[in-house]
Parts: C-alpha cells; sequence; structure tokens
C-alpha cells in the first residue's frame, strides 16, 4: 500500500524588498499557522500558495499535486489551485448582495462534482449568515464582512483555505465571536486551512502545528506550545499577547463560576472559572496567561485561589528575560507554560521531573470559545 502524500511541501526563495523570503517545510498539518511581526514575510508567503507572486523560486506541492517547480518551468495559475483565499480587506464585490457574493464561485464547485445547495446550507448554517443573505455588502459590519468572506471562500469548494490576519481588523469582542465561528469551520468542512497571525492565542487556537517567519527565513516550526516557548520565539509570541490556551467541556454550573473538565487522555481534571454562558456538556476553549499561574511543591491550604492542579516540569528553559517551565498537568493532560524567575528555580530546586501543584485564580481564566 502506497504512503499518502505530505499535504505541505514547500521550498521558497521570494526576492523582496528588503531581503528574500526563504523557506523550506514539509508537513501534513490539517491546520497550519504562520507566525511573525509586520513585515517578516507572512502575507507573501500566502501569496506564493495562491499563485499571486510572479517571481517566486522554487517548489510548492500540496497534497501531491505540484503547483510550482520553477526548474521545469511548471507553474499553475491560480484559477487552476482551488484556493479559498480570505484576504485581510476581505474583498468581497460591493454592489452585490450577501447571497451573490456567496454564488460567485458556484461553477468552480460544480466543477469540482459538489452540489452547491448543500455546502451553500452548511456555509450559511455554519457562519449563521441566512439573515444577511439579502442584504447588501456595503451595509455590513466589520464582523459580518469577515463571515461573508469566509462563506464564499468555502462555497466554491476549495481544497484549501488561506487566512491573511482573520482578526486582525476587529475590535476584542468581536475577535472572540469570529474565533469561534473559524473553529467551526475548521471543524465542520475539514478543509485543509493556512491561517497568517501576528496573535498567538488566534494560532494556538485553531492550528496543530506553527511555522515562525522572521525577515524571511523560517527560525522555528512545530507544535504551538513547544514553538512558542522555543527561546528564541517567547518574546515575540508574548508581544503578541501569548497565553496558554487548553480545551474543556462544561461540567457543572455553579453560581457565577463554572466547572470545566480539561481535555484528558487519562484522568479527570476540572478547573473553575467565570460563568461561561456555554451548555453543561459542550466545549469551552480557555486561556490563562502564563505569568498568572503560581508553582508550589506541597498542595496548598487556606488559599483564595480555587485552582490547583497537580503536574509535572517537562522542560525549563531560559527565553532571555524570563524563565520558563512546561508543566504536564495531570496524567495525559494538557502542557501549561509558567513564567518564574531564577531565583523561585533555585529555592525550589526546580528540574524536569519536579513534581508541583499549579495554582491560579478563577478570574484568572478567560473563555475564547
Amino acid at each position: 500500500m502506497s504512503e499518502a502524500p505530505v499535504l505541505f511541501d514547500i521550498d521558497l526563495n521570494v526576492p523582496l524588498q528588503e531581503f528574500d523570503l526563504e523557506l523550506e517545510y514539509s508537513g501534513s498539518p490539517k491546520s497550519l499557522g504562520v507566525f511573525g511581526v509586520s513585515g517578516s514575510g507572512k502575507t507573501t508567503f500566502l501569496e506564493c500558495l495562491a499563485g499571486l507572486k510572479k517571481f517566486d523560486d522554487g517548489r510548492i506541492v500540496f497534497d501531491g499535486e505540484v503547483w510550482l517547480e520553477s526548474a521545469k518551468g511548471k507553474r499553475t495559475k491560480p484559477m487552476y489551485r482551488n484556493i479559498g483565499y480570505v484576504p485581510q480587506d476581505y474583498l468581497l464585490f460591493p454592489k452585490r448582495d450577501v447571497r451573490s457574493n456567496l454564488e460567485s464561485g458556484k461553477k468552480r464547485l460544480l466543477e469540482n462534482g459538489l452540489e452547491f445547495e448543500e455546502v451553500f446550507g452548511n456555509a450559511i448554517e455554519t457562519l449563521e449568515l441566512q439573515s444577511l443573505l439579502d442584504r447588501r455588502v456595503e451595509l455590513l459590519s466589520g464582523g459580518e464582512r469577515q463571515r461573508v468572506a469566509l462563506g464564499r471562500a468555502l462555497c466554491s469548494g476549495p481544497s484549501l483555505l488561506l487566512l491573511d490576519e482573520p482578526l486582525a481588523s476587529l475590535d476584542s469582542g468581536l475577535r472572540r465571536k469570529i474565533l469561534s465561528y473559524l473553529v467551526k469551520v475548521r471543524d465542520v468542512f475539514e478543509i485543509p486551512m493556512v491561517v497568517v497571525s501576528h496573535n498567538p492565542i488566534e494560532l494556538q487556537a485553531l492550528c496543530g502545528e506553527i511555522l515562525v517567519i522572521s525577515e524571511g527565513k523560517l527560525i522555528a516550526a512545530g507544535p504551538p506550545n513547544r514553538v512558542f516557548t522555543d527561546a528564541g520565539v517567547f518574546e515575540l509570541a508574548k508581544e503578541g499577547g501569548f497565553e496558554n490556551v487548553f480545551n474543556g467541556r462544561v461540567l457543572e454550573h455553579s453560581g457565577k463560576t463554572d466547572i470545566v473538565c480539561l481535555e484528558s487522555d487519562k484522568e479527570e481534571t476540572c478547573i473553575r472559572l467565570p460563568a461561561t454562558g456555554i451548555g453543561i456538556g459542550d466545549k469551552a476553549l480557555c486561556s490563562i496567561a502564563s505569568d498568572d499561574l503560581m508553582l508550589s511543591l506541597q498542595e496548598p491550604v487556606g488559599l483564595s485561589a480555587r485552582n490547583c492542579l497537580r503536574g509535572r516540569i517537562v522542560s525549563i528553559s531560559d527565553s532571555g528575560s524570563r524563565i520558563l517551565s512546561r508543566l504536564s498537568v495531570g496524567e495525559g493532560g494538557p502542557e501549561m507554560i509558567v513564567e518564574l524567575t531564577q531565583d523561585a528555580v533555585d529555592d525550589l530546586k526546580l528540574a524536569v521531573g519536579s513534581e508541583v501543584y499549579a495554582i491560579f485564580k478563577t478570574n484568572s481564566v478567560r473563555i475564547l470559545v
């Protein structure tokens, strides 16, 4: 039996004004994040995948299909790459209504052998667009435009979604709402995604693997928790708003707080957090800042902090301005990053393998979705 092709096989060299984008990557994540500061080459990378860069050199293979092989003079035009691209400015058709925008990719979807009404129905249900179908685009809010842009991309039947800073232009309230739609799109449609963002929380919530680009160079790649705590990356991630992100399920409503059980392979580990408004049994995506966690060698008593999780230290690293401890919670539970001082590490004699308790307040936990 032959092995399935690697989803992404990329080796790029693109001359830019201040530097060259040089990126080599091979992997098969269903959702790939691209992180870096503004001007690092992230959007250029997306444009190369979409076929919008004329001077890219190298090789791009997606799911076994060669889109670029400059050594052989092969360059697949954008229209034949079957990509759904959502740029930062959405690029909707301004004089049309929402329904017309969603139907603009119908021809390509039908050519791909898909049933338009089924995809269209899934898109408007997932993105809650039913009430907007007859509204003109110029009358939509920013969050509504983002949802329509996502819907239009989905309704073209793409084999790959490219999202360029999907939450950057939205205020904090809308970001949480649109993030929930992006999570639903990822889970319902199961279309591979490449998401560009300067916000590590968004990428942790959406992506199974992260590429970090700095001045056109790939400086780190791998699972989000490992990448963002890399000594050469954490300070950038912290500036972008890094927090520990983890999945759970609401177990109980208790007054003004909820009990959420964390996703775990072996044992049930629960935390208390402010009331979520999420139904019992439903999923919750939560986060906590790495500097809101404290470590103790003994299970504490008599504290106002309501959360205390048993764990084991799996790594300790120096990011330059702070010490980072990666903690594995419970048996088979999530990993969390704790910021420490060197004094704390020395006084507690913390090392890889140390059994500790992570302590944090109820109000330190945020609900993302």
